[in-house]
């Protein structure tokens, strides 16, 4: 899918599909050199084979960036000129979760190609504002254009950043009422922290590729109000970055009150087990001073002294009570029963 804007004689001209070729030919515009003082803006998402080759010859863009960037994990510069780099970004879609994409930039003198690697509403969305506010404000700059890209970009970050904050606090709650199963509670502690780890690894990515631009180490002649424009955008990278170092250090420490309150537990059962075996230790020695009695007047000698009392079978049982008792007694007073 190809959309496309650009300006001839003041006036803003938008189309799409794969005649963009002729209709700037029918006011003698051509894409590979465009004049000056006349801009050019093209929005692809997910382009097939045919377009990639058309508007890789139009653009003077090399055909390998186009697959390239599909598998880049992180923003990266290709080529200072054309300047041709990758940028990896997070949205929000319509379900309101967080979603990764990859772009690809390509800009010369007066023209600016953006390509999307997947059709999103989100991007479409994105270009229509982009486009309304280069019209409304009149804009003739490629430095402009990709100002306007990035500044609406970077805006929607801080709409996943609090989404991030939302999940952050969902996972207090669920640490604190400690209703769910351990291993996936832990499970979702390290998934959001690797989120915030690759997040962070691309925002700073992209505000590399910010910093190459505006330090004007590519074929972009900028103006100082245009790098002012650019320091803006990589003032709120920077910012954005800071905000998930504070939501990593954050989950950091949650997963630090998790692990305590499973060692908390795990002392908890431990001396309730302590506990037990106490008892049961102390029970088994009550019992076994009654058993070593009657042990030994069960034993099989044939002259035992009390075996010819008249009372010696209940002196026998009142001695076990007795020692029970008083072992029973010892244990109590200790605590153990």
């Amino acid at each position: 899918m190809i959309e496309y804007l650009y300006t001839h004689k003041s006036k803003y001209i938008s189309g799409s599909g794969m005649d963009y070729a002729k209709a700037l030919q029918k006011h003698k515009l051509n894409p590979k050199t465009f004049p000056k003082k006349e801009l050019l803006c093209m929005f692809v998402q997910n382009p097939s084979s045919e377009e990639i080759k058309e508007i890789s010859r139009d653009f003077s863009v090399e055909e390998k960036y186009f697959s390239k960037f599909r598998n880049d994990t992180r923003s990266l510069r290709y080529s200072f000129n054309p300047l041709v780099f990758s940028y990896t970004d997070y949205y929000m879609d319509n379900a309101n979760l967080i979603r990764m994409a990859r772009l690809l930039f390509a800009i010369k003198e007066n023209v600016v190609l953006l390509v999307v690697a997947d059709e999103s509403k989100y991007f479409q969305e994105l270009f229509n504002r982009v486009k309304d506010n280069v019209i409304k404000r009149r804009l003739k700059s490629e430095a402009f254009l990709l100002y306007e890209f990035l500044h609406q970009d970077a805006t929607e970050n801080y709409d996943v950043l609090e989404r991030m904050d939302d999940k952050i606090t969902a996972l207090e709650q669920r640490i604190i009422e400690n209703k769910q199963a351990d291993t996936l509670l832990l499970k979702e502690i390290m998934n959001i922290k690797k989120e915030l780890i690759r997040m962070n690894k691309r925002l700073w990515a992209s505000s590399k590729v910010i910093f190459t631009i505006k330090k004007d180490l590519t074929s972009l002649k900028l103006t100082h109000e245009e790098l002012s424009l650019l320091d803006d955008i990589y003032d709120t990278l920077l910012h954005q970055i800071d905000l998930i170092e504070t939501q990593k250090e954050t989950v950091t420490d949650y997963l630090e009150i998790f692990t305590t309150n499973v060692s908390n537990r795990l002392a908890v059962i431990s001396n309730e087990l302590n506990v037990v075996m106490k008892k049961m230790a102390a029970l088994t020695i009550i019992i076994m001073v009654p058993t070593l009695i009657a042990g030994i007047y069960g034993s099989n000698f044939h002259y035992l002294p009390e075996i010819t009392w008249q009372y010696g079978y209940l002196y026998m049982w009142i001695a076990m009570i007795l020692t029970a008792g008083i072992t029973y007694g010892l244990f109590h007073k200790k605590g153990w029963i």
